[in-house]
């Protein structure tokens, strides 16, 4: 595993860039020699940054909150709503409207030993962030602090959101206060979609190694009754684009309630994994999957915390498809190791974390199979 954080780590891989195609081309060459089946490289129309479009919806709110009377509100009101849509991935419709590349995921299948009465599908998105200064760890102090102490961190896109909403009120102060305030930010997305990418050791390089390890267990003893699909998309810090192009293609073939989404994010922080019971501002996981990760961790002597957590992981997709959802994560200290930062590099990883969220997700895993997960 070491090995393969290390090859991905050596490509620049943004989204939509020559590095995330070698990527996907290294996974895919790691799933034939495990002896995966049904190996796809995929594309989809993606933007190289999430801060693309939130500068759209952000020029926006800036252009309508210049004008006043009834109309403008609900215009106003309009925009904020449709912002939260697409940051939270069920909607994202105005990228249809914007400049935009090819991203690239992969995919690949280890079929049950029989017949298969239930799928699992294993996600670890092989994209890599940019910087920017809504990353600085003094940036995101006040709320690492909030989330090291009661584990609910603010969503990351909050302040914008509600600068939207303020721009919709009659009170003119709180509108001009609400386009200051989104000038600054505006000013920032354009800084961070300028930076350069970072290492992704941790996020998300040690996700896809514990899938492909996960992978190679499998197809050494594949389940008697579950399908295993084993997902890397790209374009997640773009916006989860992989993953909306890849649930529209596969939605049909998946029975929600048979269907079970594991994903693996950032594992490498080596402080404590976490689960996540809400992403974003609106990605509310149901309560029965996030006891069955903590029945599992403790089952596995595992010391997992159920977390809100700020960003929008690809979780979020399939839980909106209507399928059983679980985002495994780790921190510490309220927050991912090196999130975005220059140091989120190989020899920052720590492994401990690593080995508990390959043990918890295959112990995921074999209570899904034989039907365990839900028991009390």
């Amino acid at each position: 595993m070491v090995a393969g954080v290390g090859a991905l780590t050596a490509l620049d891989r943004r989204t939509g860039s020559v590095g995330e195609r070698q990527s996907a081309q290294w996974i895919a060459g790691q799933l034939r020699e495990i002896g995966a089946t049904d190996i796809e490289i995929s594309t989809f129309r993606t933007q190289t940054s999430w801060a693309q479009v939130h500068l759209a919806y952000t020029a926006a709110a800036l252009a309508l909150g210049t004008r006043s009377g009834a109309a403008a509100r609900v215009a106003n009101a309009g925009v904020a709503l449709s912002y939260e849509l697409e940051v939270s991935g069920r909607t994202q419709w105005l990228r249809r409207f914007l400049p935009a590349r090819h991203g690239v995921s992969v995919s690949a299948r280890i079929a049950a030993a029989g017949v298969p009465r239930r799928t699992l599908v294993l996600v670890a998105h092989h994209d890599a962030a940019h910087n920017g200064m809504v990353w600085h760890p003094r940036t995101v102090a006040a709320n690492r602090s909030r989330s090291a102490r009661t584990g609910r961190a603010v969503p990351s896109h909050a302040l914008v959101l509600g600068a939207m909403a303020a721009t919709a009120v009659p009170a003119k102060g709180i509108r001009r206060a609400a386009r200051a305030l989104l000038i600054v930010a505006g000013g920032a997305m354009i800084q961070s979609m300028r930076t350069y990418t970072t290492p992704g050791a941790n996020d998300n390089a040690t996700g896809v190694v514990a899938v492909l390890e996960l992978a190679r267990r499998l197809r050494a003893a594949p389940f008697p009754d579950t399908d295993v699909v084993v997902l890397f998309p790209g374009g997640e810090e773009a916006g989860n684009l992989g993953m909306v192009a890849w649930m529209k293609q596969a939605r049909a073939a998946l029975e929600p309630e048979k269907t079970l989404v594991v994903n693996l994010d950032s594992l490498g922080s080596g402080g404590h994994l976490v689960v996540a019971r809400r992403e974003g501002l609106t990605g509310r996981f149901a309560a029965r999957d996030v006891a069955a990760a903590h029945k599992a961790a403790a089952h596995a002597g595992i010391e997992l915390r159920a977390v809100t957590f700020p960003n929008v992981c690809d979780t979020s997709i399939a839980r909106h498809a209507g399928m059983r959802a679980i985002s495994l994560l780790s921190y510490a200290d309220g927050w991912i190791s090196n999130l975005h930062l220059r140091s989120d590099t190989l020899e920052n990883v720590a492994w401990e974390t690593v080995e508990d969220a390959i043990t918890l997700t295959e112990r995921l895993a074999a209570g899904w199979n034989d039907g365990s997960i839900d028991d009390d």
